[in-house]
C-alpha cells in the first residue's frame, strides 16, 4: 500500500542556554515521512531572527502552502465590487414571514420588484440591472441573463393572481391573529399617469393636486394595525361614495365578512352608504361634515356662540359634555338607530377662527385691490365678468355670505395712444360687512361630531371616537405608497400592469408596516425606514488583489447595533454561518 505524503515546511525554532542566558536560533525545515514515521531536516539555517521576521517568514510559508491565502501589500488589496444585503435579506425574512415565496413561488420577480419598492424604486425595466447589485439572484435563484421584458409577463401574471393574492393575505392574517377582530378600516387615493392611454385612466379629483393629469382610483382596506388585504383600481373619475357598495358585496362574498366594524372617512358618507352598510347588518364608525351638524338639532347655537378659549371647558361641562382627553369634551346623542358622539377640540376652534380671520382679510384686500384695477381701467369693463370674478373669489375664501356687495357704474375719463380724451365704462365696489353672518360662520368652529350604528353596549363613546382617531393608519399607508415606495406616477399603460403596479406598491407596504409593528412590539421607536437604511450598511463585498481575475467574498463586519436589532427582530440568523454560507460560496481564491 502506498501513502504520498506531501512535505510541509515550517519555521523551527531552536534555543539554547551559554552562562545564563538564554539564546534562540531558526532554521527553515521540511517535516517529510520516511518508513511511515515524520521526520524533520533542516533546508537553511537562519540563525537569530527578530519576533516580528519570524512571524513575516511564517505567513510567507503558510502562503504557499494555502491556496486561500497570500502575502502581498494593503494597497494590493482592493474590493471588486459591492452587492445589497443585509437590508435585502431582512425584507426577504418578512417575504417569507407572509408565506409569500410559497404564493409567488412561479413568479419570483414579485419579490425582487416589492422589495425595490421599499428600498430604491425604479422603473420596472431599470429593476432588471438594481437586481444585479443585490444577493437577491442568490437568495431566489435567479438567472442574471433572464430576458429583460420578463418583468413585464411577471406583471401580467401577478394581475390575473390579485383576487387569489387578496384572500391568500386575508386568512395569513386570520392565521397569525393579526385581523384586529374583525375592525377594518376604508379609504380611496387617486394616482396620476404620464400618458394617457390606459382605460382607466380618467380626469377626476385629484388628490394628488395634479388636475392636469388622467388618473386612476384606488381603494384600500386595512386592519387597525395598518396590514392591507383587499385593494381595487377603478377608473379615475369614480366618486368616493360610489365605492362602497363593491366593497360590502366583496367584504362579504369574497372574505365570509359578515361581522364587520367599518371605519371610513366621512368623504365617503351619505345617507344611502350609511343605509346600504345597516342594510348588511354591518358596523361602521365615521364622521360627518360639518355643515351637517346644525341639521341633527344636537348643538344650541346659544351655547357654541359664547364659546372662547378662556371659558370652553367651564360652559361645555355645564351643558353635559365629557372629557375623552385634555383636548377634547364630548356628549352623546341617540338618533333612530344611530349614535352621534358632539365633540369640542380648542386647537381645532383656535385653528377655525385663525383660517376664517385670514380667509376674512384675504376677502378685504382682494376687493381693495380689485377697486384699484377698476378706477386704472384703461378699456371698459364687462359687469358680468366682474361680478363673476368677485363671486368665485369670494366663494372661495367661503366670505361670499359675509361680504354684502354691489358694483357701481362709474365714467373714467383716459387718453387714448393719440392722446385724444376717451370715455371708459367701469366700477366701483361697495360692501357691507354681514357681522351676523359672520358669527354664523363660526359659531361651530371646534365642534366635530362622529356617527356610529354599534350599540353602547358593544362601543362606548370613547372607542367611537378611538376607532376613527386611529382610521389615521390608512392615511399613512397611503402616503407611504404615494411617496416613499413611489407609487406615482404611473408609466405602465396595460390595464393588467397598472393593476400589477399598484399590487407590487401593496405588498411592498404589507414588508414595511410589517417591520413597522415588529419593531414597536419590542418597544423600538425607530421607524422601518430607519432600520433599513441600518442594515443597509452591511453589504457582500467581493475582495481581490489588484490584476487578478481571483476573489473571495465576505459580509461587512457586523455592528453591535446590527447585533442588537436583528436579535430583538428573531433575525440574528441573517449573519450566521449557516444562512451565510451558501451566499459566499461564490469566491474562487
Amino acid at each position: 500500500e502506498i501513502c504520498q505524503w506531501r512535505s510541509v515546511m515550517f519555521l523551527k525554532r531552536a534555543t539554547k542556554t551559554f552562562k545564563g542566558k538564554v539564546y534562540e536560533s531558526y532554521a527553515l525545515t521540511e517535516s517529510y515521512r520516511e518508513d511511515g514515521k515524520v521526520k524533520h531536516r533542516n533546508i537553511w539555517n537562519l540563525g537569530s531572527l527578530t519576533g516580528e521576521q519570524a512571524h513575516r517568514i511564517r505567513l510567507i510559508l503558510t502562503a504557499t502552502q494555502n491556496e486561500d491565502m497570500f502575502v502581498g501589500r494593503l494597497s494590493d488589496v482592493v474590493a471588486k465590487t459591492h452587492y445589497r444585503f443585509l437590508d435585502i435579506a431582512l425584507l426577504h425574512h418578512f417575504w417569507q414571514y407572509w408565506g409569500l415565496d410559497d404564493f409567488f413561488a412561479d413568479q419570483p420577480l414579485a419579490e425582487v420588484m416589492s422589495i425595490n419598492r421599499c428600498l430604491d424604486p425604479k422603473s420596472k425595466f431599470q429593476v432588471n440591472a438594481w437586481v444585479l447589485e443585490t444577493v437577491l439572484p442568490r437568495l431566489l435563484h435567479l438567472d442574471p441573463e433572464s430576458d429583460e421584458y420578463a418583468i413585464y409577463r411577471a406583471l401580467d401574471q401577478i394581475a390575473i393572481a390579485e383576487g387569489d393574492l387578496q384572500s391568500f393575505l386575508y386568512r395569513k392574517l386570520q392565521e397569525l391573529g393579526l385581523d384586529g377582530g374583525q375592525a377594518v378600516f376604508y379609504d380611496i387615493t387617486s394616482t396620476y399617469f404620464e400618458g394617457t392611454k390606459c382605460i382607466l385612466a380618467r380626469f377626476g379629483y385629484s388628490r394628488d393636486k395634479r388636475p392636469d393629469r388622467v388618473q386612476v382610483t384606488i381603494a384600500l382596506v386595512v386592519t387597525p394595525n395598518g396590514y392591507p388585504f383587499y385593494w381595487r383600481v377603478m377608473e379615475g373619475n369614480t366618486p368616493d361614495m360610489a365605492t362602497v357598495s363593491e366593497l360590502l358585496k366583496d367584504l362579504r362574498q369574497r372574505f365570509g365578512i359578515t361581522e364587520c366594524l367599518l371605519v371610513f372617512d366621512r368623504g365617503m358618507v351619505s345617507e344611502d352608504n350609511l343605509l346600504a352598510i345597516s342594510g348588511q347588518e354591518l358596523k361602521f364608525v365615521t364622521a360627518i361634515s360639518r355643515d351637517e351638524i346644525p341639521g341633527l338639532n344636537i348643538l344650541d347655537p346659544d351655547l357654541a356662540l359664547c364659546l372662547t378659549l378662556d371659558n370652553w371647558r367651564r360652559e361645555l361641562s355645564l351643558a353635559g359634555f365629557i372629557p375623552y382627553d385634555q383636548n377634547l369634551l364630548y356628549r352623546e346623542h341617540k338618533l333612530g338607530d344611530r349614535r352621534y358622539i358632539l365633540a369640542f377640540n380648542p386647537e381645532l376652534f383656535l385653528e377655525q377662527q385663525e383660517t376664517c380671520q385670514q380667509h376674512y382679510q384675504k376677502a378685504e384686500e382682494f376687493i381693495t385691490q380689485l377697486n384699484t384695477e377698476l378706477h386704472l381701467a384703461k378699456k371698459s369693463r364687462d359687469p358680468e365678468n366682474v361680478q363673476k370674478q368677485i363671486e368665485v373669489r369670494l366663494k372661495k375664501l367661503k366670505m361670499h355670505k359675509v361680504f354684502a356687495w354691489q358694483l357701481l357704474p362709474v365714467n373714467l375719463s383716459c387718453k387714448t395712444k393719440s392722446g385724444k380724451e376717451k370715455t371708459v365704462q367701469s366700477f366701483k365696489i361697495e360692501y357691507q360687512i354681514d357681522q351676523e353672518a359672520l358669527n354664523w360662520q363660526n359659531w361651530l368652529n371646534g365642534f366635530l361630531c362622529f356617527v356610529t350604528n354599534q350599540p353602547a353596549e358593544n362601543l362606548s363613546p370613547g372607542e367611537v371616537i378611538s376607532y376613527y382617531r386611529r382610521k389615521n393608519k390608512i392615511e399613512e399607508a397611503f402616503r407611504e405608497i404615494k411617496h416613499y415606495l413611489k407609487l406615482r406616477p404611473v408609466f405602465v399603460t396595460r390595464e393588467k400592469r397598472v393593476k400589477a403596479h399598484v399590487v407590487i406598491c401593496v405588498l411592498g407596504y404589507l414588508l414595511l408596516n410589517t417591520l413597522d409593528e415588529k419593531l414597536n412590539d419590542c418597544s423600538d421607536t425607530r421607524s422601518a425606514v430607519q432600520v433599513l437604511e441600518l442594515m443597509g450598511k452591511c453589504l457582500l463585498n467581493r475582495i481581490g488583489l489588484k490584476g487578478d481575475a481571483k476573489y473571495s467574498e465576505s459580509i461587512t463586519l457586523v455592528t453591535e447595533n446590527q447585533r442588537e436589532t436583528l436579535a430583538a427582530l428573531g433575525c440574528s440568523y441573517l449573519v450566521a454561518k449557516k444562512f451565510l454560507e451558501p451566499l459566499l460560496a461564490n469566491s474562487n481564491m
